[in-house]
This record gives structure tokens, sequence and C-alpha cells, in this order.
């Protein structure tokens, strides 16, 4: 998502919006009441949205009700992850791992990374069966993807790195049937994530 596509000051179209953040039309006109709100973006009739620069308090909030939903998602998933699927995401994270050590990211690397990730934490997520939690947390999800967008200017190369491992921090503590561990790994992770979107900047 941090391609340089939106700029502050830069005024898109609702369907532009909706191509760079892959949301459908309905899904973004619901998730700008709120972005209008916290004063990330400005919906002006007839000429389109312009993106103001995000406020410290619209990440720390999002990133805030996140951590409230996988936090609690991530115990629950522990005791019946199962086996077949930490091979699975561990043999990926670690393939991309060895790729960043070869040399630059590709964008090929930088897309695999990003669909690994919503995998992971979608997985924990899901494992609460609840359609409406599910909802929202998609919904909380469009909110840091855009912000990040505009905000994070950390090296792609660097934050995937780092994200890579503390993502194997969480998979190994799930290997062992930690739930304390991987709660405290995961906790780890969102604090290192929130201080790489609002710091970095």
């Amino acid at each position: 998502m941090q391609d340089g596509s939106l700029q502050p000051g830069m005024i898109v179209t609702q369907n532009k919006l909706c191509a760079i953040l892959g949301l459908s039309l309905t899904p973004l006109r619901e998730t700008l009441v709120l972005l209008e709100e916290f004063g990330l973006v400005e919906v002006k009739s007839r000429a389109g949205i312009r993106i103001v620069y995000p406020e410290i308090k619209f990440i720390s909030e999002n990133f805030q009700f996140r951590s409230v939903i996988e936090l609690h998602a991530v115990r629950v998933f522990a005791p019946v992850v199962p086996r077949e699927w930490l091979r699975h995401i561990r043999e990926k994270h670690e393939q991309i791992h060895h790729q960043l050590g070869q040399g630059d990211l590709t964008a090929e690397t930088e897309q695999a990374f990003s669909n690994l990730d919503s995998e992971l934490h979608l997985a924990f997520v899901r494992s609460l069966e609840n359609q409406a939690i599910t909802a929202v947390y998609e919904r909380i999800m469009d909110n840091i993807n855009l912000a990040r967008q505009v905000h994070d200017r950390t090296a792609a190369r660097k934050r995937i790195l780092d994200s890579t491992l503390e993502h194997l921090a969480i998979i190994e503590s799930l290997e062992k049937g930690d739930a304390d561990a991987a709660t405290t790994n995961l906790e780890l992770h969102f604090k290192a994530a929130t201080y790489r979107t609002i710091v970095a900047a």
C-alpha cells in the first residue's frame, strides 16, 4: 500500500480511491464518513475527495481497536490452530525473509508479503466465527491502510523485514501452544507497526 499513490493535498474521485484501496463503492462511501470525521479526507461535492495528512489520533485509535480484536482472537485461535496451517504460514514467511536477504525488494515480494500479512491476521479474527466482528475488523484495516498510504515513509524493505520477523515470533509461540507468548508477541508487533506508521513520517 505504501506506493506513494496518495499524497496530502491531492484530490481524487471516488472511483480512483476505490481502485487504489481495492474497495467497492459502497464500503468506500461508508468508510469516508469516518475518515472525514477524523479529518483524514475532505469530501468536496463535484470536485472529489481531498486527501489530508492523517492525525495521530486517527491512526492510534484504529490500531487500538484492531489490537482489542486480535489480542482476544489469538487466544481463541491458539488452542485450535491447525498444524498444517502453521507449517504453511512459517514456510511462506521464511521464503520472504530469504528473498529479502538476497537483495532488493521486488514488487512481487512486496505483494506476496501484503497477501501473507492479511492471511495471518485474518486467520486470528475469523477463528472467532463472528461475521460482525470480521466486518468491523476489515473496516478498521481499510482505515489503517489509507492512513499508511499518506503517512508511512518507512523504507519498504526494512518495514517488511521487521514485520516478517515479528510474525515469525508469533508463529513460534503458536507452534509451542503458548497463547500467552503469542499474545505478548502480537502486542509487540502492533506497537512496532504503530510506531512505523506514526513516527517514521
